[in-house]
């Protein structure tokens, strides 16, 4: 029972709470990549195994378990902001992080969806692990971290079909598009190892989601169920695993199609800076909420494009769906099991992961920042992709 005035009670009504004044530039960043860093952080402790927590379940009160695939391509997150922020104890989290993924590998050297007992190995999940321990291989030479994204790369390509999909081991039995997120990490490591069944692999499936895009730059095949609109959050994973690949192998229809759904995405920007939880075929909104990791993701995609285009429309955009996000984001007054953490949704009540502060909003948040302090900076700082 929710009593007045508990601590979960101020924490449900902290979150409902209309966002104050709107993001205010460069001065305000570092403070905020600090604060969500410092989430991730509790997150992680939250878990107790090295583990990132899925996130905070906010009606009822609780941590949820860690999440494998999250806690993956959150590791290259962690490096990138310890740089930016003078913080080397990141560095220590990350590598733990990576090496609790280690300890959850199934027997087919993929990892399983978080909720999933039986630990079936999941083909996005995998993918997007490749990312951590990729990262972890370089900055600490442990080889036992390159094997094990080598032995999940050769999995991930022993099973795919030959369209360049891969209709099992998926979650909810649906296949996606937005495997062209793990595209993009098996080219990561053929870059690193040259095997080049990874590559071949990456490039069937981008060849794939070419055929499931719409001129108009929608996909089908791009929501996590069958009969379902795509989320932001979904699109942009698509059009992000496109347009780094892309660039990768050098192939400028890859690059093209990413290009193609983020310049769709920015007609779609509301008068506030965000953007719809949702959008049907011809870029229809299908939801009043927004889906504030997709915002960090379109502002993420927009920077990215801006940095290769130099088209200020980009920048403008980025800066405002990243004002967006910030402007929900409390950083006085509240637990840390909120403080500086980024919701599902906006109100935290939409269809997005609801009434939930999920751990890889909290990673795209923090990478729409770092993405953006370089933009404004000239410098790089995406040392580690992902």
């Amino acid at each position: 029972m929710l009593v007045i005035g508990s601590p979960r009670a101020r924490e449900i009504l902290a979150s409902l709470r209309v966002p104050g004044e709107a993001f205010d530039g460069v001065v305000e960043i570092r403070p905020r990549l600090a604060a969500v860093i410092e989430w991730i952080q509790e997150a992680t402790a939250a878990d107790g195994d090295g583990g990132i927590s899925k996130g905070y379940d906010l009606l009822h009160g609780r941590w949820l378990p860690a999440y494998p695939e999250t806690t993956g391509y959150t590791v290259p997150t962690l490096l990138n902001a310890a740089s930016v922020l003078g913080a080397p104890q990141l560095r220590g989290i990350a590598v733990s992080s990576a090496e609790y993924l280690l300890r959850h590998v199934t027997p087919e050297g993929g990892v399983a969806h978080w909720a999933d007992s039986a630990r079936r190995p999941i083909v996005f999940d995998t993918g997007q692990v490749i990312f951590g321990w990729l990262a972890a291989f370089k900055v600490t030479g442990d080889h036992r971290f390159k094997d094990a994204a080598v032995r999940a790369g050769n999995w991930l390509a022993a099973i795919q079909d030959p369209s360049g999909s891969c209709r099992a081991h998926q979650h909810l039995g649906v296949e996606k598009v937005i495997d062209t997120r793990v595209a993009w990490a098996l080219l990561e490591l053929d870059r690193v190892t040259g095997l080049d069944t990874h590559r071949q692999a990456a490039v069937r499936n981008l060849e794939w989601a070419l055929e499931n895009q719409d001129g108009d730059g929608w996909f089908r095949n791009c929501a996590f169920a069958a009969h379902e609109d795509p989320y932001t959050h979904t699109l942009a994973y698509t059009a992000e695993g496109l347009l780094e690949s892309g660039h990768l192998v050098g192939d400028a229809r890859f690059i093209e199609a990413g290009r193609r759904t983020a310049i769709a995405l920015l007609a779609c920007q509301r008068s506030d800076g965000s953007l719809s939880s949702t959008f049907g075929p011809g870029w229809r909104s299908t939801s009043r909420s927004s889906c504030l990791t997709g915002d960090c993701q379109a502002g993420l995609l927009w920077l990215r494009l801006h940095q290769s285009q130099g088209d200020q429309r980009l920048y403008a955009g980025a800066r405002r769906v990243i004002g967006y996000v910030a402007a929900t984001q409390k950083l006085m007054g509240v637990s840390a099991n909120i403080r500086g953490a980024i919701a599902g949704s906006y109100p935290i009540y939409g269809r997005y992961e609801r009434f939930k502060y999920p751990n890889w909003a909290a990673k795209f948040f923090a990478d729409a920042l770092l993405a953006l302090l370089e933009a404004d900076e000239g410098s790089d700082l995406r040392i580690h992709p992902g």
